[in-house]
């Protein structure tokens, strides 16, 4: 069957063709703290896979959100503490990293004889794949995953267009971000033809928390302040208020409800003295490049690093570098 064109522009694509029909054993994986995209992105790609008859597992670093316990093969995921590592044939698929050093334990999967091909969409991502199946073009991973399945001749199935919907609809945050495109409203499109449901997803993806999470929400609007004159938003929660992984919803959103606030920071304690920074912003401030000032990165509008100290010391660090780029 001849090879349906690409809708994007995607270099690497042959050779992410021949990785496929080359392998029968694959394992695929994303990032640690895994989203939605990377768990949707890897339930659609192991169908397609095993639709051409390979062997397809989805090995994650941590155990995966339950908020996408809807979506089909996701109680058949595993995780690196329960499953071995992966023997030298192995092909491993990384999905929405994109770097090696963001797939925590999944490194000691790799060895010399594993062959590795990434499927990425950040404008940072690092090319350390044997294949690289990566542009910043995609509003996500599981847009490339889309388009891969495509130029393989694979038939959409209404459970792998469920959730290939769904991590489109992860990252473009229900089609509103910039990462949104022409090409990624076609493809919404194709999707609902083929039977993803669009209302029962969006429902789960947006509507679906408990009431501790919920109160959690409240917590750290609490805690919201602004600074920089009004153009910077910071909500915090602490250790104690994310104890129980209570963590399942994007506070750093709110900040921008805000309508003078153009960046938004959510700084979670992870563990004690260690946050996990998110960052959004409108439309003058690239936080990708604050975010890559503290060792992070992702997108212009979604970024995030890591940073330790006390909440004083990470917020006054974080606003330091902000004020360069208002």
């Amino acid at each position: 069957m001849p090879r349906k064109k690409s809708l994007i522009d995607l270099p690497e694509l042959p050779a992410a063709l021949a990785f496929v029909r080359s392998g029968k054993r694959f394992l695929l994986t994303s990032h640690v703290n895994c989203d939605g995209d990377g768990v949707a992105g890897c339930l659609a790609l192991q169908n397609i896979l095993r639709s051409l008859g390979k062997s397809a597992t989805v090995v994650l670093p941590d155990p995966p959100n339950p908020q996408y316990d809807f979506l089909e093969g996701w109680a058949q995921i595993e995780t690196a503490d329960s499953q071995p590592p992966a023997s030298k044939s192995k092909h491993l698929v990384v999905l929405d990293c994109p770097a090696l050093t963001r797939i925590g334990r999944i490194e000691e999967y790799i060895d010399k004889g594993t062959k590795v091909m990434v499927l990425d969409h950040h404008q940072d991502s690092l090319p350390f794949g044997h294949v690289n199946l990566t542009t910043p073009q995609s509003s996500s991973s599981s847009e490339l995953v889309y388009h891969l399945g495509s130029a393989l001749g694979f038939q959409l199935t209404p459970t792998v267009a469920e959730q290939i919907y769904m991590g489109i609809l992860f990252d473009t945050g229900g089609f509103r971000y910039a990462l949104t495109t022409p090409t990624t409203l076609e493809v919404g499109a194709q999707l609902v033809r083929a039977g993803a449901r669009l209302d029962l997803v969006a429902d789960r993806l947006f509507n679906n928390q408990s009431l501790p999470v919920l109160k959690l929400l409240g917590r750290a609007l609490e805690s919201l302040q602004l600074y920089c004159g009004d153009r910077v938003a910071v909500v915090h929660l602490s250790h104690a208020d994310l104890d129980g992984g209570m963590d399942h919803i994007d506070v750093v959103n709110y900040g921008l409800m805000v309508q003078s606030v153009e960046v938004s920071v959510a700084l979670k304690e992870e563990t004690p003295r260690r946050y996990r920074v998110s960052l959004r912003s409108r439309q003058r401030v690239d936080v990708r490049q604050i975010a890559a000032a503290f060792g992070g990165g992702g997108h212009a509008r979604a970024s995030g690093c890591r940073l330790e100290g006390d909440v004083q010391q990470v917020r006054r660090q974080l606003l330091a570098e902000i004020e360069k780029h208002l």
